[in-house]
């Protein structure tokens, strides 16, 4: 069977296939892979495909952990100049995060047309694929997590309360309920206008996606694996030895 893993900034995602189907999957903090990732025992692993925006030093203990206790092949992905029918948009293409790089490979692939690939995460990120496959270039904010704590670090008399009921995007009647619907409306409101700028196919992943989902106008395509579905393309790999 082939493992592949996604390692991202606050949680970490598996999925164990076997050809084209999918055994098992599960998901973790990833904090706690330092002590391991939990796998289902007896299962014959062959190689691993790994995508991390993690520390190097986690990485490499995962690394470890998949050659002791498998003695697998283990294989990175990396961002590429092209792979998969996209063109990187950067100069430098190493200095794009791999996980957009595969998600954009992933949404690209799904459609063969433009398309705008959100990944609503710790950060939230968004990159443009043109229809010939060019990637244009993209855009990283502050999730909505991050941009909370922005304003609860940042001032003295606004504190979030981050369990309280959503009001979604209507005007808030109070201070907390207005910085949480606040960071909410602003995150849509870049989405929207990228839309109505670039007409593109809209897919969206991440942890915080089902909090945006609601409010998006229009086709949205919900895909919850990406990074995932990325690692089984024509990416292009370390093996680590």
């Amino acid at each position: 069977m082939i493992l592949d893993i996604d390692i991202g900034n606050s949680y970490t995602k598996w999925r164990l296939t076997d050809g084209a189907a999918v055994y098992r999957s599960g998901s973790q903090t990833t904090q706690s892979i330092s002590d391991g990732l939990e796998l289902p025992p007896g299962v014959p692993i062959l190689r691993v495909r790994m995508s991390s925006v993690a520390s190097d030093s986690l990485q490499d203990d995962l690394v470890a952990q998949m050659k002791s206790q498998f003695n697998a092949e283990v294989a990175v992905a990396k961002v590429s100049l092209s792979a998969a029918g996209v063109t990187c948009g950067y100069d430098d293409p190493s200095s794009l995060g791999v996980d957009r790089w595969l998600a954009m490979m992933a949404s690209y692939s799904r459609y063969q047309a433009s398309v705008l690939v959100v990944d609503a995460g710790s950060a939230m990120t968004l990159d443009l694929v043109t229809a010939e496959g060019r990637h244009i270039g993209g855009y990283i904010l502050p999730g909505l997590t991050l941009m909370r704590d922005a304003l609860w670090g940042g001032t003295d008399r606004v504190k979030v309360d981050t369990n309280a009921t959503s009001g979604g995007i209507d005007p808030a009647q109070d201070t907390a309920a207005a910085v949480n619907q606040g960071s909410l409306l602003a995150s849509i409101a870049v989405i929207e206008k990228l839309l109505v700028q670039y007409q593109s196919n809209l897919v969206v992943t991440g942890g915080d996606a089902k909090q945006l989902l609601p409010y998006l106008k229009g086709k949205v395509d919900y895909q919850p694996n990406l990074v995932l579905d990325g690692l089984a393309l024509g990416v292009v790999y370390v093996t680590q030895l």
